[in-house]
């Protein structure tokens, strides 16, 4: 008999150690949400350069994914509850430490670059804990319920974070950086509080055994083999790829675009705060159907959906028509992940689930992390309607790969998912 929506979530509050991770998780993505967009704010009055300004993010972003390449087979192969406690301290000393030189008066462009590309390195290399411990506290029958609960939370805190963090700055531009930083601290207390044992006397957050018995290569080079000989997954993260490099790139050209033009940092922040409004609807829509309906047929039109809230912005650059675009171009987001990625996860093998979630980020940002310096650079000569026009081509062509591929059409409803292989 399937379970309702509250039993599921209710199973959730009642597994072992959900609570302090949950808490944990939160509180990081808080921090994150609050810092996302002082940071171009600050590099670009730091520089006066939407160049530079770019290839801050870039830099950030280049880092970051280096690291978890890595990153994931470290996390299968340690204790997950100090990795995560690790990179809150992290986070508390790299932003903290830019609030007080902001305070001083004492922040150059290089030391904001290299605070910001050492803290997201070391993010990028612990940062894949977190999801990977998700998977030994709750039932992989619930994942898809899960991510979609995970998603609405997201969608919330970078829905009011958007705003709050140029809110925050417009105040005094190292409010953000310190309410960053507090919020890791909260993270760092609350992962300490999960519990050390689950109901079936394993640990929580420990590797499985089976992770540990190879070398660090062997096990390295199991997690990409893993990944890269299922067809279906190669064509997802290809597909990922170019929706996250056309996305994330279109968000990048409206942000330094209205930065060079003076608009009020609250406003900036009211796009980021409107997709993540849309996300959050699509995350109650997922809720609903994640289990209900078939994922091969409803990715397809998702991105066409896509495309299509993305097209206005190529044609005017007005700022209503772009809040009100952008925000639903991240409606069916949730929906992709909650029951395309869920069912990747729910196919994998639980002592891999750090190494397969790094498979899967990494590639699937490996064009997002020059976004923010294609984006810098295209806006000076191209403008923002030429910008925009050049990412809009790229989420082109990532639906029609979907829509080509006979193996992601085929992708059954959840229900179906236990006699259903991974390609």
């Amino acid at each position: 008999m399937e379970q309702s929506m509250s039993e599921t979530t209710k199973s959730f509050w009642h597994s072992a150690g959900y609570i302090p991770w949950f808490t944990a998780d939160t509180a990081s993505a808080v921090g994150a949400a609050l810092r996302a967009l002082a940071i171009s704010l600050l590099g670009y009055a730091v520089s006066g350069s939407t160049i530079a300004a770019g290839w801050l993010g870039t830099s950030s972003m280049i880092a970051q994914q280096v690291a978890s390449v890595f990153g994931g087979t470290f996390v299968d192969r340690h204790d997950r509850k100090r990795l995560i406690v690790a990179n809150a301290v992290v986070g508390v000393l790299a932003w903290g430490a830019i609030a007080v030189l902001l305070l001083c008066g004492a922040l150059s462009f290089p030391v904001l670059l290299l605070i910001a590309v050492l803290a997201s390195g070391i993010n990028g290399f612990l940062g894949s804990a977190t999801d990977a411990m998700l998977r030994s506290i709750i039932d992989i029958r619930y994942y898809p319920k899960a991510r979609s609960l995970n998603e609405g939370r997201d969608a919330t805190i970078t829905m009011v974070g958007g705003p709050i963090g140029g809110f925050l700055y417009s105040v005094a531009p190292w409010l953000p950086f310190l309410a960053s930083a507090c919020m890791y601290a909260v993270a760092g207390v609350a992962a300490t509080g999960v519990r050390e044992y689950g109901s079936d006397g394993g640990r929580i957050g420990e590797p499985d055994g089976d992770a540990a018995k190879g070398g660090f290569c062997h096990d390295f080079l199991e997690g990409w083999s893993w990944s890269l000989h299922r067809k279906t997954l190669v064509i997802v993260l290809i597909v990922a790829a170019l929706v996250n490099f056309g996305v994330n790139g279109i968000q990048y050209a409206i942000q330094l675009h209205l930065v060079s033009c003076g608009t009020n940092a609250t406003l900036i922040g009211f796009i980021s705060g409107g997709i993540s409004l849309t996300m959050l609807v699509g995350s109650l829509l997922a809720g609903k159907l994640s289990d209900k309906v078939p994922v091969g047929p409803t990715v397809c039109l998702a991105y066409l959906f896509i495309c299509l809230c993305a097209l206005p912005m190529a044609l005017t650059d007005n700022y209503w028509v772009m809040l009100v675009a952008n925000s639903l171009v991240g409606l069916p987001f949730p929906l992709i992940n909650a029951m395309l990625l869920g069912f990747i996860f729910a196919k994998s093998p639980t002592s891999m689930q750090g190494r397969i979630t790094v498979t899967l980020t990494v590639p699937a940002q490996v064009l997002s992390m020059f976004c923010s310096a294609v984006a810098g650079t295209l806006l000076p000569v191209f403008g923002f309607h030429g910008a925009v026009l050049l990412f809009l081509a790229v989420l082109v062509a990532s639906a029609v790969l979907v829509i080509c591929s006979r193996s992601i059409r085929s992708i059954p409803k959840a229900a179906q998912w236990e006699h259903t292989m991974l390609r």
